[in-house]
């Protein structure tokens, strides 16, 4: 079984008391949590597209902040190519 005894205890017992089936109650347990996860993400998309912009640099000043950050190691491969 995937539930633990005492968690599918708790489910029998929820799905008994509001009168539905344990799988109905499980399908709805995961419609709620998946419309909060997409919730979730439009918020955090409604953010990102009202937050105000962030200056860039001309590019050879990029490179470098690239290169001494996060991905220098991966950029630093391809440094010699035109």
């Amino acid at each position: 079984m995937l539930l633990d005894d005492d968690l599918h205890q708790r489910l029998r017992e929820t799905a008994a008391k509001r009168g539905i089936s344990l799988g109905a109650l499980i399908r709805e347990a995961i419609d709620e949590k998946l419309a909060r996860v997409q919730d979730a993400r439009a918020v955090a998309a409604e953010r990102f597209l009202a937050a105000e912009p962030m200056p860039v640099d001309d590019w050879p000043v990029m490179k470098e902040e690239i290169l001494e950050g996060r991905y220098g190691a991966v950029m630093k491969l391809y440094d010699d190519e035109p």
